[in-house]
């Protein structure tokens, strides 16, 4: 659960892997040991932002959607003389800059669209009602939940009023795609020491990165209780938490030492999230239960997954300047101990799941997974 570098080597290592596990297809047999009884096995199929949208964007947003890159670069002033120069519409830095990797070099004359609605989703994460500063976050106005709940999510604020973002947009429909297509994204949830799933005031809950491709059937829904099996190569994506069961509800407990990994694969780049403070809000009815997961997620790496994506800005219609401006703005997690500034950002998202069967990794694949420890510290 701990960090490790960033690097090529490591992308390459989770893209061929996945890759691999494509070959593989979906597991339909005990190939390893299968989840015990008193155990609930659960895999992810959707993951969206946590965003409160009405059928007039208006209402949210003081201008409406945000304007792209393309627009913002069309409205500089300089455009037609850096276009010619550097020969790239997202090129339009004092230097030639691209946007999205120097995102400071140079600023929208476009303003961004704000979030003026005080209605959001997510969790109380700080513990305060008003959004004061604590030790472990920034001072930030929270939102107030449809229930009437205190909540914390700061990252709607960043993409709450961008298309791509929102219900239906590329950038959320591309990323749940890519989360049946390729098993990079394949984010498995253990429930374990289960006596009674509608209360439980004990469970342990376990996230680990699965290595097998999702099936659907011919009405397009996942199928349920398939064996699902835990990649044993990279037990760095894997994070344990305390839990109960409320009312067939599971919520977990945050680990304020621990910093929760998620693998991510998205327009074809590799990368993961960061996210401490980990904590579901879960209800376990049915074959498919859907819920949210939130936390503070580490900004820097969100960025990262975002500014690979130049090629994709018109459909996600997203301009990284105001972006970034945004992102650095409302983080409200984790100060720096040195300039003060927070590095992480609340985060909140809705997850659908499907039941599955957990197998775990036999012998040869968790000395593999040693050895591939080993060889990347």
């Amino acid at each position: 659960m701990g960090s490790q570098p960033d690097g090529r080597a490591k992308v390459f290592r989770i893209g061929l892997l996945g890759g691999m596990a494509v070959l593989a297809g979906a597991a339909v047999g005990p190939a390893a040991s299968q989840s015990p009884s008193g155990t609930i096995g659960l895999v992810i199929t959707g993951w969206h932002h946590a965003l409160f949208e009405t059928d007039d964007v208006k209402n949210e947003c003081s201008t409406g959607l945000n304007a792209d890159d393309t627009t913002n670069a069309e409205a500089q002033a300089n455009f037609q003389e850096l276009r010619k120069k550097f020969g790239h519409p997202y090129s339009r830095g004092p230097n030639g800059e691209l946007t999205n990797y120097s995102p400071m070099s140079v600023e929208d004359p476009i303003p961004a669209s704000e979030l003026l609605t005080k209605v959001g989703y997510g969790l109380n994460l700080d513990g305060t009602t008003d959004g004061r500063a604590t030790p472990k976050t920034c001072k930030h106005e929270k939102f107030t939940s449809p229930d009437g709940v205190q909540v914390d999510n700061q990252l709607a604020r960043v993409v709450g009023c961008t298309k791509g973002w929102r219900k239906s947009g590329f950038s959320d429909d591309f990323y749940n795609e890519e989360i049946y297509t390729n098993p990079v994204n394949r984010i498995l949830i253990e429930i374990t020491g289960v006596d009674d799933e509608r209360n439980d005031p004990r469970v342990d809950v376990t996230i680990y990165k699965g290595e097998d491709r999702l099936a659907r059937d011919p009405a397009g829904k996942y199928i349920p209780f398939l064996t699902q099996r835990i990649d044993g190569r990279l037990p760095e994506y894997t994070s344990k938490m305390r839990g109960r069961i409320v009312d067939g509800v599971l919520i977990t407990d945050p680990d304020p030492a621990a910093v929760s990994r998620l693998p991510v694969r998205w327009i074809a780049s590799t990368g993961e999230r960061r996210i401490r403070d980990l904590q579901l809000r879960l209800p376990l009815a049915g074959p498919r239960p859907e819920g949210m997961i939130a936390g503070y997620e580490d900004s820097k790496v969100w960025w990262n997954i975002q500014k690979a994506h130049h090629i994709a800005m018109p459909a996600a219609q997203n301009s990284p300047p105001s972006q970034y401006r945004m992102l650095t703005r409302y983080a409200d997690g984790y100060p720096d101990p040195k300039t003060g500034r927070c590095t992480a950002i609340s985060a909140a998202y809705r997850i659908s799941t499907v039941r599955a069967y957990i197998a775990h990794p036999t012998a040869p694949q968790q000395r593999l997974a040693a050895a591939n420890t080993a060889a990347s510290r």
